[in-house]
Formats: C-alpha cells, sequence, structure tokens
C-alpha cells in the first residue's frame, strides 16, 4: 500500500490504526441495532465490510509477529473474511427479498 509509505508509518501502526476503528464501528452499529436504530440490512452491511477491513488490518499486524502468533492472526485474518462473505450474501438476500424484515422499528 502506497500511504504507509508517503507517510512514512509502519504497515503494522496502519493496521492496528485501522483495526481499532473498526472495532468501534462495528460496535457502534451492533448497539444502534438492538438499540432500534438501525435495521437488519444496515448491519449486515456494516459487518461484511468491517469484517473485511478488519482481516486486512490483520493481516498488515501480522507482519510484525513470528511463530505461532503469526499463523493465529492469518487463521483469524481468513475466519474474518469468511464472515465477510457470510454477512454479505446474507445482505444481499434481504436486500433482494422485498420483505419488511429490514424496516427499521
Amino acid at each position: 500500500m502506497a500511504l504507509p509509505a508517503v507517510l512514512g508509518i509502519p504497515d503494522s501502526t496502519l493496521g492496528m490504526v485501522l483495526g481499532a476503528a473498526w472495532l468501534v464501528v462495528l460496535g457502534v452499529a451492533v448497539y444502534q441495532y438492538v438499540s432500534g436504530n438501525r435495521s437488519r440490512e444496515q448491519v449486515y452491511m456494516v459487518v461484511c465490510m468491517g469484517s473485511f477491513w478488519l482481516a486486512y488490518s490483520l493481516l498488515q499486524v501480522s507482519n510484525t509477529v513470528s511463530g505461532t502468533g503469526e499463523i493465529g492472526i492469518v487463521i483469524l485474518a481468513a475466519g474474518l473474511f469468511l464472515v465477510g462473505i457470510g454477512a454479505g450474501l446474507r445482505w444481499r438476500e434481504i436486500r433482494s427479498s422485498g420483505t419488511e424484515e429490514s424496516a427499521v422499528t
């Protein structure tokens, strides 16, 4: 990625910042869903995007770790990628069904 090179920051630092930011975004989305201010469709969309970005962030952080820790981080990133695919498919299903399930109550 060109941004860390231009700014002179390591990939792992960028990964930690992006990961923390997306954890906050996911936490706020879940809180809003539980409190009734966000629809299920919107939550699936945010979980889809957030999971992909968290997986990317973890892969950036895994460059600084070696051994078993690196393998664990990469497995977690792969799992988050799969969660993102699942949430994206569920979002698409809800969106194309045309039911009232996606409406905020």
